[in-house]
């Protein structure tokens, strides 16, 4: 451990040492007064008066009545009549927890999560202290809402205990139900996950490829440092790479039950790399009743969506749940033909048995989205305009005017000359497996979890260079006359009007992975001991184009220019500067430890140890550069990169980590308590890694310090975090298509808010925030023209210290209706490392209303940017490294402007 980590280490230690303490006494016998009713009701009012903690989905009680139990009962009897005929059975996990899921002659509606219980007697025992999880607090008025703040509901992210509630964890978690993901609609999958204290989430990108920032941790992009997964299991063992984010693959539908983000903490030890966090989609599982839902949605901007999903039994012991979504769009940033169209489908085959259950899935995903880019910009950065005046929020860079050029010669030698603009972001990939779980005896259980993955993404989009400039500049520069004309029509196009060269970029990545999980849970009383052994085997072949760079106008949806002596007669100025042909194959292990061990009723250390190890062979062009036709002339062809003229290289490359965390949970009365954790991990490197010659691992060390508290009308978790960065290593595809590898030490010290308030029953206000101070540390270097440079404590590129979320929700009639709005703050950041670029703080306003007309049937409306906020997520990764400052026209990427989307909602 780097010395200057000492105290934390120390101060953690204490904190253990100190909170051991705690016991619990026993009662026969308790007056019971709880009225019939729903009976995730009922079962809290149970806890309240018992002190017993009492887990579950909130799946598992919907729609289920309790009849009532009035009289004095031992705990269990009260309990068992409460269960009466509902099909569901308990299971005492400890002295203080218990249990419900269904029924073992239920048929196949047990969860995975719940696999392992089997019925038992409940032995009576007096009230113990018990967290606020299971207080009878006042929720919202929703039929089957759990405790404020999800504080009761089980989660599976991050620890191996089945019955683990999020009050219980020892780390920042964050969840989601379907209720809340309905509400806020996401647009995309870091839509939703913009709402996790702790990430910056930059979702501008279109419905994928998102960026996500956890806690200060600097790269260029995507998800290099966060898991994104699908019911335990990434799709594709690496998070990110150059052009692929999980985000192509992992999208919202009503397929969707709950979304679980944990932020450090235990993440590394349960999913390889995972150093920054985990976000877990857990999906829908076929329940007692058959149940299904069918929804249609349109937007202002010609979005029209169509999701549906069926779960039921299918015979006595097996269960079937599939859906899926279609969607068709023109986009906000409206390209002038169809901007997204495509969906996904997912089935689920479930098999209940005596003392376990096994699971099949599948999913197809094909779907194309548009990559919105940075656009050119003028005026001040608070508030600025779309060149020559033009709507920021709107603006396109893509057109299907730039999309009739195709691509040039150069393409062809990696079979994409025929690729299409119009074809954005496109994944065609399936994805399938199988969980089993088994109870093997009382103490041990069994689970392997296992995925196959095969597929391709083709990417498509317009990659900006530099900003515009005036025509005549742009001329004199290439020492021609400035006649330019319109490819389209032949008209003339005035000297004395802005001019852009931005590229048709093209790769195309073809994906092959199997992996495979394996866990003994051993219940050994007061210790949960969890032994995993987890395996990877997976390929990639990346096939790149890069540049092809074209002369057009500063009009939104531009369209192609021509300049005699600089552009071919399509109005490529260049043509491709990168072509890159590389395959590379991959296997990694993992053998992986974690131990829950409950000191007390109050008190909890968790213990976890995991070592990868990871080999990456390969062979990877050598970019030549070739004047194409062989005339000097002819310049846009000239200094043509081609990746096939020379033999490959071979890469054979080994890695591996040896990491550990240290936690513990202190529940010092029943709705308030402590956690802490401590996590030295590490991120092997990956296929770019390797061929960028970033040959170390980043090293991290992360340590949070959390107090939470449930009381009946506010439930909070702060957390205060320090995240620690030994030498990361981050890159840039600049405008010339070369590769600057930077590397830095970080540090980010901040604190996370979290919460909700139940001011009175008709209103609930969640919120969150988030202050930090992310910075470099011995960060020196050359930039790549050799210039030396010292932005040590600088701030971290990209990543603001202060962000915030507030979402009051009022609910009218009888709970039927539901009014609510979030509000965002996002502090100003910084777009380069040498902090020149600083984009503006900007505040945003989204809001919405949802009524149930039936029991079945609904409807909702959305509004998103109601101010229509010209706010700037992104500069321009490539040209803004190294860069001395704004210039009276830039490239940055605002956000989307003002929409709105309205949808109805049958079930049945």
């Amino acid at each position: 451990m780097p010395s200057r980590n000492t105290w934390l280490a120390a101060a953690v230690s204490a904190s253990l040492c100190m909170l051991c303490a705690a016991s619990a006494t026993a009662a026969a016998s308790t007056q019971f007064d709880i009225p019939a009713q729903s009976l995730s009701s009922a079962l809290r009012v149970y806890a309240e008066k018992t002190g017993e903690q009492v887990v579950f989905f909130s799946e598992i009680g919907a729609g289920k009545q309790s009849q009532g139990v009035q009289g004095r009962y031992s705990n269990e009897e009260a309990l068992q009549r409460l269960l009466n005929n509902t099909g569901l059975r308990a299971r005492r996990v400890n002295d203080r927890t218990i249990a419900i899921a269904q029924a073992a002659d239920a048929g196949p509606a047990a969860t995975a999560e719940f696999a392992a219980l089997q019925p038992m007697a409940l032995a009576a025992q007096a009230p113990a202290p018990a967290p606020q999880a299971t207080t009878a607090a006042a929720s919202p008025p929703a039929e089957t809402s759990d405790a404020l703040f999800g504080v009761e509901e089980v989660v599976v992210t991050g620890t191996a205990v089945s019955e683990r509630t999020k009050f219980d964890s020892s780390v920042a978690i964050s969840t989601f139900d379907a209720d809340a993901i309905a509400q806020q609609a996401p647009a995309s999958s870091a839509d939703l996950i913009a709402q996790v204290p702790g990430f910056w989430v930059e979702s501008t990108a279109g419905t994928t490829q998102g960026n996500v920032f956890a806690r200060g941790i600097i790269q260029d992009g995507g998800y290099r440092y966060v898991a994104l997964m699908e019911d335990g299991i990434p799709i594709y063992p690496v998070f990110e790479l150059s052009f692929y984010n999980p985000d192509q693959f992992v999208r919202v539908d009503e397929t969707i039950s709950r979304v679980e983000a944990l932020r450090g903490g235990t993440a590394p030890i349960f999913t390889a790399g995972a150093i920054g966090g985990a976000v877990n989609f857990v999906t829908k599982k076929p329940g007692n009743e058959s149940e299904g839902v069918v929804k249609f949605g349109i937007s202002d901007y010609s979005m029209y969506r169509g999701d549906f999903a069926w779960s039921g039994p299918i015979s006595d012991q097996w269960g079937l749940a599939f859906g899926g979504y279609y969607r068709t769009s023109d986009g906000i940033r409206d390209p002038g033909y169809t901007a997204d169209e495509g969906g996904q489908i997912r089935a689920k085959l479930l098999r209940q048995f005596d003392g376990g259950e096994l699971e099949f899935f599948v999913k197809y995903i094909n779907d194309r989205s548009l990559f919105a880019v940075p656009i050119p910009l003028q005026g001040s950065a608070s508030d600025p305009d779309a060149i020559n005046g033009q709507d920021a929020g709107t603006y396109s860079l893509h057109s299907a005017n730039l999309a009739r050029a195709g691509l040039p010669d150069s393409a062809a030698e990696l079979g994409l000359q025929g690729s299409s603009l119009e074809d954005g972001i496109h994944p065609d990939l399936a994805t399938g497996g199988f969980r089993f779980q088994w109870d093997i005896n009382d103490t041990v259980n069994f689970t392997n979890l296992a995925r196959y993955t095969d597929g391709s993404v083709r990417f498509d989009g317009i990659f900006p260079g530099d900003p515009p400039v005036l025509g005549a500049d742009f001329a004199a520069g290439r020492g021609v006359a400035p006649n330019f004309t319109y490819v389209d029509g032949g008209g003339a196009y005035a000297a004395n009007q802005f001019v852009q060269n931005h590229g048709h970029w093209v790769v195309n990545k073809e994906y092959e992975a199997f992996q495979d999980d394996i866990r003994f849970n051993l219940d050994l009383g007061s210790n949960n001991l969890t032994l995993g052994l987890y395996y990877a085997d997976y390929s990639m072949e990346d096939r790149w184009s890069l540049g092809n760079l074209m002369l057009m106008d500063v009009s939104s949806r531009p369209s192609r220019l021509l300049l005699p002596g600089v552009t071919d007669p399509e109005g490529f100025t260049q043509y491709s500067f990168f072509n890159l042909a590389a395959d590379y194959e991959a296997t990694e292990w993992s053998l992986y430890a974690s131990d829950e061990w409950q000191v007390t009723d109050a008190f909890r250390i968790d213990l976890g140890v995991r070592y990868d190890d990871e080999d990456i062979e390969g062979t990877i062009s050598v970019p030549t550069a070739v004047d194409l036709d062989g005339n000097p002339a002819t310049t846009y062809d000239a200094g043509t990169s081609l990746a096939l003229l020379a033999p490959a290289n071979s890469v054979d490359e080994s890695f591996d980590n040896l990491g550990w965390s240290i936690g513990f949970n202190y529940e010092f009365t029943d709705s308030q308590a402590f956690f802490g954790h401590y996590t030295e991990s590490a991120k092997l490197p990956h296929f770019d890694d390797v061929r960028n010659g970033v040959l170390e691992k980043d090293n991290v060390s992360n340590v949070e310090l959390g107090y939470k508290v449930s009381f009946d009308t506010i439930a909070m978790f702060a957390t205060l975090f320090q995240t620690e960065f030994d030498n990361v290593p981050f890159q840039d595809i600049l405008a010339d298509g070369s590769t600057v590898v930077r590397r830095a030490q970080t540090k980010t010290r901040g604190i996370e808010l979290e919460g909700e308030w139940l001011p009175v029953e008709s209103l609930n206000i969640r919120f969150t925030a988030t202050w930090q101070q992310p910075e470099y540390e011995n960060f020196t270097g050359t930039n790549a023209n050799g210039t030396p440079f010292d932005n040590t404590g600088n701030t971290i590129r990209r990543i603001p210290e202060v962000m915030g979320r507030l979402t009051p929700t009022w609910y009218f009639m009888d709970s039927r209706g539901r009014l609510y709005l979030t509000y965002t703050y996002v502090g100003k950041r910084f777009s380069n490392d040498e902090n020149t670029i600083e984009l503006p703080s900007y505040s945003k306003v989204d809001a919405g209303v949802m009524f149930d007309i039936t029991e079945a049937f609904s409807v909702q409306l959305s509004g998103d940017n109601l101010t229509d906020e010209v706010g700037l997520t992104e500069g321009n990764p490539r040209t803004d490294v190294g860069a001395g400052g704004i210039g009276a026209v830039y490239m940055a990427r605002p956000l989307f402007g003002r929409s709105f989307m309205g949808s109805v909602t049958f079930k049945f």
